[in-house]
C-alpha cells in the first residue's frame, strides 16, 4: 500500500517541472483559495478574535461596510479566480493532448453514448460496416461480429500465405467504429502500386502485422481494438482459419466462399470446415449482456450466415434474452438468393440459427427506376415481401423506407439505426 502511496506522490510531483506551464496556473487557483477562505472567515467567524484582525488588515471598520458583505465580495472573487487558474491549468495540459474547445463536445458525446443499449450486430461485407456507423451514434455500448470466412482478393491471398482469417471485413467494420481522425480513409487504402503490395489495403496488412506481433489473432484484434479508439468493439466470430463450406439443391458441395458466390446452383445450406472452431471470450459476455442481436444486412449464405456458425456463439444467441432482429437485403443476389423472398431469406437464418428471428425489418418503399434497371441486368432484383406468413409466425414485421440515396441501392445507415434503436425502447 505505501509503495502504491509513494509512486502516486512521486508521479504528481511530476507537474512540477520545468516547462510544463502548469505551476503559474496552479498558484492562481491557490490564491483564489485563499480570497475564499477568507470570504468564508468573515462570513461565519462573527464574534471571533479573528474579526479584530480582518477590520485591521481589510479596514473594514475605515470603510465602514458590515463584513457580511466583504466576505460575499472575498467569496465570488476568490471563486472566480479559483475557476480562472483551474481552466487556464486544464487547457494548458489538454493542449498537449488535443483541442481544448472539442473536449466538452467530446465528453458530453461519450457520457450520453456510454448510457445507449448494448447491441450486438452480426453480419460480414458491406453491410456491416454501414450499420455499424450509424448505430456508433447512439450507443457505445455496440459489438460488431465479423464473418471472417472470405477467400477473394487480398484476404484471399493474406489467408494463404499467413494461414489467418479474412481480415477484409474485419478491417471494414474497424475503419467504420474508429474514432481516431482519418483512420477510416487510412485503413481502407489500397495500395495500387509495387508487386507485393498491389491490392493489399493498409488495414489489412495492420492486421495481419499484429498477428506477426502477438503469434495470436485473438490478440491481434484486441490491439487493433485500443490502437484505433473504437466507438465500441469488433471481433471476428472466430479467431481461427475456416473455410465455408455450402450443399447445393442439387447435392453438390462446394468450399470456398468466392465459388459459392460464382454457383448457379440455388444453396441449401452452409457449415464451417472446421465444423467448431472456438470464439472469443468477449464475443460470447456481448451477447448474453446484449438488449438487442442484430443480423446483416449482407450476403444472406456468404455473410449473414458465416457469422453465427461456430457453434457456442450459435448456442450464445438461442440462450440470449435479447430480441433478435434479421434486416432482410433489399436486392436478391446472383447464384445465392436467387428468386428467394423475405420469408425464405427469413428461414434460412432461422433454420441456420436454431432461432427464430423477433423481427425482421425489410424495405418496402420505391426504388429508383434507372438504378433498378442497371441491377436487373446484372441478375439481381428487389426482395419481394409478403407480410401474412410473418403475421402466422408471430413475427414483428418492421417495414418502410431503409435505403439510401443515389444510384447504388443499399441500406441507409442512419435510417437503420434509428428503427434498431427505437426496437430497444
Amino acid at each position: 500500500m505505501w509503495k502504491r502511496v509513494t509512486k502516486s506522490f512521486l508521479s504528481s510531483l511530476r507537474w512540477l517541472l520545468p516547462g510544463m506551464r502548469v505551476k503559474r496556473y496552479l498558484l492562481i487557483a491557490a490564491l483564489g483559495m485563499l480570497l475564499m477562505f477568507v470570504g468564508v472567515a468573515q462570513l461565519s467567524w462573527q464574534g471571533v478574535v479573528l474579526n479584530w484582525v480582518l477590520n485591521i488588515a481589510l479596514l473594514n471598520s475605515k470603510i465602514g461596510l458590515p463584513l457580511w458583505i466583504t466576505g460575499t465580495l472575498f467569496l465570488l472573487m476568490g471563486a472566480l479566480v479559483f475557476l480562472a487558474g483551474m481552466r487556464a491549468m486544464n487547457r494548458s495540459i489538454l493542449s498537449a493532448i488535443t483541442d481544448p474547445d472539442d473536449v466538452p463536445k467530446q465528453v458530453w458525446r461519450k457520457r450520453r453514448l456510454e448510457l445507449g443499449p448494448r447491441v450486438v450486430a452480426l453480419g460480414g461485407g458491406t453491410g456491416l460496416s454501414n450499420l455499424l456507423s450509424g448505430l456508433k451514434r447512439h450507443t457505445a455500448n455496440l459489438t460488431g461480429v465479423v464473418a471472417v470466412t472470405d477467400d477473394g482478393g487480398s484476404t484471399g491471398r493474406l489467408r494463404q500465405s499467413f494461414d489467418v482469417p479474412a481480415v477484409g471485413d474485419l478491417t471494414d467494420c474497424l475503419a467504420a467504429l474508429s474514432e481516431v481522425e482519418r483512420m477510416p480513409q487510412l485503413m481502407k487504402y489500397r495500395f495500387r502500386r509495387g508487386d507485393e503490395l498491389m491490392g493489399h489495403t493498409f488495414g489489412n496488412l495492420l492486421l495481419v502485422s499484429l498477428f506477426e506481433l502477438t503469434g495470436d489473432f485473438a490478440e491481434a484484434v484486441r490491439m487493433a481494438d485500443r490502437v484505433l479508439a473504437l466507438s465500441g468493439s469488433v471481433y471476428p466470430s472466430t479467431p481461427h482459419p475456416a473455410r465455408l463450406v455450402a450443399e447445393l439443391e442439387n447435392g453438390e458441395r462446394i468450399s470456398g466462399e468466392t465459388k459459392i458466390r460464382e454457383s448457379s446452383g440455388a444453396v441449401k445450406r452452409v457449415w464451417l470446415d472446421p465444423a467448431n472452431p472456438a470464439i472469443m471470450p468477449e464475443v460470447a459476455r456481448a451477447v448474453d449482456e446484449a438488449r438487442l442481436l442484430v443480423l446483416g444486412p449482407g450476403s444472406l449464405y456468404t455473410s449473414v450466415i458465416p457469422s453465427f456458425l461456430p457453434p457456442r456463439l450459435r448456442q450464445a444467441i438461442k440462450d440470449s434474452q435479447a430480441r433478435l432482429v434479421y434486416i432482410v437485403n433489399i436486392m436478391t443476389e446472383p447464384g445465392e438468393s436467387d428468386g428467394m423472398d423475405a420469408y425464405g431469406h427469413y428461414l434460412a437464418v432461422a433454420s441456420h440459427l436454431g432461432r427464430r428471428p423477433d423481427v425482421v425489418v425489410a424495405h418496402t418503399h420505391k426504388l429508383p427506376p434507372r438504378s433498378l434497371a442497371h441491377y436487373a441486368r446484372q441478375g439481381q432484383f428487389p426482395v419481394a415481401l409478403d407480410p401474412q406468413p410473418f403475421e402466422k409466425d408471430g413475427v414483428q414485421l418492421l417495414s418502410g423506407d431503409f435505403a439510401q440515396a443515389g444510384e447504388l441501392i443499399r441500406h441507409d445507415p442512419r435510417k437503420l439505426a434509428r428503427a434498431l434503436i427505437g426496437l430497444t425502447r
